[in-house]
């Protein structure tokens, strides 16, 4: 080995070996020898300066990577904690100890269990025991404990090393992901928040598509009924002419009386059509709704069977009015319960409910297309059967049943849908199999009283006086059925199939100017081809012909629309009639 590869005690033990031959007897060498053995001192003595250059710049080196490791360990970004195996910490760096909010010496030969929040523990215990089970790198998420209390939702990224003792340790990464959590935790509030709007618009959506099935099928049921009215009509009116026959033989009156009623039964189905299809004509008046359930109930109780209990939770503070047609709204009831006993045959509860509900602008109604306001709310509950699923979507749908043949129409809900629509409404239906099922129905409210009407009807004569009564109907067994009873009651016939025909037969009168002697009143259907009756009346009145104008329609709602705007209305009447309804209104008309 070289002089210049000596370490440092090798050139200081070689100097001094040097120093000690030179010591024992210095004269006795020669001066070569004493040149040679001080030229071998100062050349030790140059190392010797060289190797204290070294450690020098190796000591500085050393303080330059202390500082590194400072800024490398107690100054990262995130947390480091060293545990060992039984999680007592026994090293953490200046970031972790900032973030717990105390101090290092506060955290030393401390548990790591003491800065994680209870409920959380268990989730560390697990992540521990899988650190030192295992070889492989573990993670996990939990909340972390401030000093002043509060905490943060931390990330653990942990490996298992040996320290210098040999010993198993576990180096920590402990990272805030408090606002990733947040985020998180906002992502699933919205995506929550989006897949309830998805649902709602779902559900609007098929609301919408039934509504639509439901107009279209209403819209057809009405087109039915308005045919299945003329021919009622004509039952009806031939039926009424002989009854009154007074030498009709009992046997044959009999028999005649029960087509009768079974053709006001038809009359009654076809009544719910057209409540079903919200052309039914409704005589609305100012309504208390409390007092009118209040003695719906005390109905039901005295009728429906004493195993089913009745039972009717006013919740409202006032008299709570609305403007409805008495008559349907009990209709509408008697349905639903009828429905509820029909599912309840060994019993149970019936519940009435009523509430009052406001809307603003800005609430979330309890079912859609519900506008702002004042509204009330009643639920009819039974603890029946419950509808399947695969049933409900048809519930209000006509003609659908699930009863046996015979024992029911599938009218009923058709009918009960259709009063609520024409009453501004809105139904909804929740059920549940085995556990009953609870119809909610909204009505507007209203914030004042209206007060009621009540129709005075005089006492008039049936018979007529030999007046001339101009019919205008498009269907020929219905015009001549008219025809024949008014000859009936005493009045002159004229017909005609439409108003082009009617307009002619006035008009041909006029010009012989026997206008106002020969016709009194015209009796009208206001549907017809060609010339339907708003059109008659108008060209009439334009013509200065001011007798009676009646209507006579099979289609309700049309007629109560169009007889608004149709100025001298003597007034309307609805297929089928029966000829004293019909004596009766001519005879207030003239």
């Amino acid at each position: 080995m070289s002089k210049t590869e000596m370490n440092s005690d090798d050139i200081r033990r070689h100097a001094e070996a040097v120093a000690a031959r030179m010591s024992k007897d210095t004269a006795s060498l020669s001066p070569e020898v004493r040149r040679n053995l001080l030229h071998e001192l100062q050349v030790h003595q140059i190392e010797l300066e060289m190797q204290n250059e070294e450690l020098r710049r190796t000591q500085l080196e050393l303080e330059a990577s202390r500082a590194r490791y400072f800024d490398l360990y107690d100054l990262a970004p995130v947390g480091y904690v060293t545990l060992s195996e039984k999680g007592i910490i026994r090293e953490a760096n200046l970031t972790l100890v900032d973030l717990l909010g105390v101090t290092r010496k506060e955290v030393m030969k401390r548990p790591f269990t003491h800065f994680i929040l209870p409920a959380d523990q268990d989730i560390f215990y697990q992540h521990r025991r899988q650190l030192f089970g295992t070889d492989t790198p573990q993670l996990c998420k939990l909340r972390l404990l401030r000093a002043n209390g509060d905490t943060f939702w931390a990330q653990l990224e942990a490996k298992k090393v040996q320290n210098a003792a040999g010993e198993p340790s576990g180096r920590i990464i402990i990272s805030d992901i408090t606002s990733q959590k947040q985020a998180e935790a906002a992502l699933q509030a919205s995506h929550q928040r989006l897949e309830e709007t998805i649902a709602e618009l779902r559900q609007t959506q098929a609301q919408l598509v039934q509504q639509e099935r439901l107009a279209a099928v209403g819209q057809l049921a009405a087109g039915i009924a308005h045919d299945f009215n003329n021919i009622l009509a004509v039952i009806t009116l031939y039926i009424d002419m002989s009854l009154y026959n007074p030498n009709l033989p009992p046997l044959l009156k009999e028999r005649l009386e029960i087509v009768n009623q079974q053709s006001k039964r038809a009359a009654h189905l076809v009544q719910q059509i057209l409540d079903f299809g919200r052309r039914a004509v409704l005589q609305t008046r100012s309504l208390a709704l409390a007092l009118f359930l209040q003695e719906q109930v005390a109905l039901w109780r005295r009728t429906i069977p004493e195993s089913i209990k009745v039972y009717f939770q006013n919740e409202t503070s006032g008299e709570c009015v609305i403007h409805a047609d008495p008559t349907r709204l009990q209709q509408l009831f008697t349905n639903l319960v009828l429905n509820a006993r029909d599912v309840m045959p060994q019993g149970g509860e019936l519940r009435l409910g009523l509430k009052q509900l406001r809307l603003e602008n800005n609430d979330t109604p309890p079912l859609p297309n519900m506008a702002a306001g004042d509204w009330v709310e009643i639920s009819v509950s039974d603890t029946g059967t419950g509808i399947p699923a695969a049933t409900l979507p048809r519930i209000f749908e006509p003609f659908f049943t699930t009863k046996e043949p015979g024992q029911g129409s599938g009218l009923g809900l058709a009918q009960v849908y259709g009063i609520v629509k024409q009453h501004r409404g809105h139904i909804g239906v929740q059920t549940k199999a085995g556990q009953g099922t609870t119809f909610t129905i909204y009505l507007p409210a209203l914030t004042a009283a209206l007060p009621g009407i009540t129709a005075v009807v005089p006492s008039i004569p049936l018979q007529g006086h030999g007046e001339t009564i101009l019919v205008v109907e498009d269907n020929d067994v219905l015009r001549e059925g008219l025809a024949d009873t008014l000859k009936m009651l005493n009045y002159q016939v004229l017909t005609a199939a439409n108003g082009h025909e009617a307009l002619a037969l006035l008009e041909q009168d006029a010009a012989n100017g026997m206008l106002e002697q020969s016709i009194a009143l015209v009796l009208s259907d206001l549907v017809m081809p060609d010339m339907g009756g708003q059109v008659l009346l108008q060209k009439m009145r334009q013509r200065g012909l001011t007798m009676p104008f009646l209507i006579l329609s099979g289609h309700p709602r049309d007629a109560e629309q169009q007889s608004r705007q149709m100025e001298t209305v003597a007034g309307w009447l609805l297929k089928p009639i029966e000829a004293e309804e019909l004596a009766t209104a001519l005879a207030r008309a003239l």
